[in-house]
C-alpha cells in the first residue's frame, strides 16, 4: 500500500477489475483466457463476498457467452443448476391457484442450443471465482476513484482519496495498465468517466433471503403470488424459488406508493447505505420524493411483514420464520434506454462491464448481459491486445446490443399494460435475447502453443 511518505511498494497489474460480482469475475476469467494466461489480472472487492440471498435464472444468452469464454466453466455451472419446470401462480389476495406456466425447455434447447438454468447467486460467483488463480481477489478493498499517470499507468485510489486535499495524501491501492469498472449500480468508476449520475430509482423496494427449502416446496417449480390480472409494476408480488442443494430463495417487490399507504418510508439514497447494493450513492442527483430513511427502529423483517400483511399466510409464515440477519432490503434501480450512452462508456484505458455499464431489471437479464460483456470484451482484447482501441471496439459492439434489449424492455412494458398476451411478449424477447446472441469462442489457454 502506498503511504503519504511513499515508502511502501505498490503492486502493479496488467488489468485491474473493480468489483467481484458475476460481471467482474467473468470479465477476469475471459481476459485470462484471451491473453493466454500471460497477463496479470486482479480483482478488488469492497465487501467480504459473503453469501447473498438471491436466485438467478441464467438466460440462454448468458450460457452461450460462458461457452465462448470457457466450455469447462459452463459445464461445471450447469452441473449445479436446476432445470426449472415452470411456475405456479397464485392470487396474492385469496391465495387461490390461478395457473401453471410451463418453461419451454425443450423448445429453447432445440431452437437456441440451451435452456435456462436456475442457480443461486453464490453458486454462480463461486464457480466463476474457482476459475481464477488463487490470490486473484482482494476483498475488503474498496476502490473509489482512479488517477491517470503521465507514464500511461492508472492509480487505483481508496476511500481516503475521496476526502484528500492533495495527491500526496491519497491512498493508492494498486496500479494497472487497464481498468475495468464492474462496481455495480452506483459505480464510482462510471461517475468519474461519464459523470452522468446514478441509475433511475424504479419506485420499488425488494426484500429477499436464502433459507432451507420448506417441505411443501417442489424441487423444480417456482411459486408466485401476483395480482388477479397478472404481474404489473403498480402492484406488489412475491415468489419462492427452489435452489439446487436443498435451499430456497424468497423474494418480494413492493412499490413505494404501496409502502407509503402502509406507513412505511423508503429513501432511495439513504436507504441504500445499509443494503448489499450500497456504493457511493450520489444523493444530490437521485430522484427521491421521500425524506425518511428505510433505516429506522423497525427491522427489514418487520417492514416486509407490514408491506405484505395482506398476502396469504403461507408467504408471511416463511418470512416470519426467516432469521433477521438473512433478509436483505434494497431499492430497485435501472438504467433507462436514454441513459445508455452513444459511442462509448469508457475513456482511455478504462471501461465498464455489468451493472456499472447497464443496470437492468432484477430478473436475470442483467447477469446474462454481464456474461455477454465478458465474452465480447475477451474477444476484442484477444484481437487487439490490452489497448484502448480494443476497449472502444468492445463498447461499440455492446452498446448497440444493450440499447436493443433495453428498448424492447421499454416497449414491452407499454404492451403489457395494453393487454398484449404475456406469451407473445416472451417469444419476442426470447428471439432478441437468445436468437440474436452470438459469440466468438476464445482460444482456451491449454490449446495455445508455448
Amino acid at each position: 500500500m502506498y503511504t503519504s511518505g511513499g515508502t511502501a511498494q505498490v503492486q502493479h497489474y496488467d488489468v485491474a477489475v473493480v468489483g467481484a460480482g458475476p460481471a467482474g469475475l467473468s470479465a477476469a476469467a475471459a481476459l485470462l483466457v484471451a491473453t493466454q494466461g500471460q497477463k496479470s489480472v486482479h480483482i478488488f472487492e469492497k465487501t467480504a463476498m459473503t453469501a447473498r440471498g438471491a436466485a438467478i435464472l441464467v438466460g440462454v444468452n448468458g450460457l452461450k457467452a460462458l461457452q465462448a469464454i470457457d466450455p469447462q466453466l459452463l459445464d461445471g455451472l450447469l452441473a449445479k443448476a436446476t432445470k426449472l419446470e415452470g411456475s405456479d401462480r397464485y392470487n396474492m389476495i385469496t391465495g387461490e391457484h390461478m395457473e401453471f406456466m410451463a418453461m419451454r425447455n425443450d423448445m429453447f434447447q432445440e431452437k437456441y442450443g440451451f435452456h435456462n438454468a436456475l442457480l443461486g447467486w453464490s453458486d454462480i460467483t463461486g464457480s466463476l471465482k474457482a476459475a481464477l488463480p488463487q490470490g486473484s481477489i482482494s476483498t475488503g478493498c474498496p476502490v473509489t476513484a482512479y488517477k491517470q499517470q503521465e507514464d500511461g499507468t492508472i492509480q487505483l485510489l481508496g476511500p481516503a482519496a475521496s476526502s484528500s486535499s492533495g495527491a500526496s495524501d491519497a491512498e493508492v491501492v494498486a496500479t494497472c495498465n487497464i481498468l475495468i469498472g464492474a462496481d455495480g449500480w452506483f459505480s464510482p468508476i462510471r461517475q468519474q468517466v461519464l459523470q452522468d449520475g446514478p441509475p433511475t430509482f424504479k419506485d420499488a423496494v425488494v426484500f429477499r433471503a436464502r433459507i432451507p427449502k420448506p417441505d411443501f416446496m417442489p424441487e423444480q417449480r417456482t411459486k408466485w403470488w401476483v395480482p388477479p390480472t397478472g404481474p404489473n409494476s403498480a402492484d406488489s408480488l412475491a415468489v419462492f424459488i427452489p435452489l439446487p442443494g436443498g435451499d430456497m430463495v424468497w423474494q418480494c417487490h413492493c412499490p413505494v406508493a404501496v409502502m407509503r399507504e402502509k406507513g412505511l418510508q423508503y429513501d432511495p439514497v439513504v436507504g441504500e447505505a445499509s443494503s448489499s447494493h450500497a456504493s457511493n450513492q450520489q444523493s444530490s442527483s437521485s430522484s427521491s420524493s421521500s425524506s425518511s430513511s428505510s433505516s429506522s427502529s423497525s427491522s427489514a423483517k418487520e417492514r416486509c411483514l407490514k408491506a405484505f400483511e395482506s398476502f396469504p399466510a403461507v408467504f408471511r409464515e416463511v418470512v416470519e420464520a426467516t432469521p433477521e440477519a438473512a433478509i436483505t432490503e434494497h431499492g430497485l434501480y435501472q438504467r433507462t434506454p436514454e441513459q445508455i450512452p452513444d459511442g462509448c462508456w469508457g475513456a482511455g484505458n478504462v471501461t465498464l462491464v455489468g451493472d456499472a455499464a447497464h443496470a437492468a431489471y432484477v430478473d436475470g437479464t442483467g447477469l446474462a448481459l454481464s456474461l455477454e460483456d465478458a465474452a465480447v470484451l475477451g474477444w476484442h482484447i484477444q484481437q487487439q491486445g490490452l489497448t484502448a482501441a480494443a476497449l472502444r471496439a468492445y463498447e461499440a459492439e455492446r452498446i448497440s446490443r444493450v440499447k436493443a434489449v433495453f428498448g424492447l424492455t421499454a416497449k414491452q412494458a407499454a404492451a403489457m399494460k395494453a393487454g398484449v398476451p404475456q406469451r407473445q411478449l416472451l417469444d419476442e424477447r426470447a428471439e432478441l435475447l437468445y436468437g440474436q446472441a452470438h459469440f466468438k469462442p476464445l482460444q482456451p489457454v491449454a490449446a495455445v502453443a508455448p
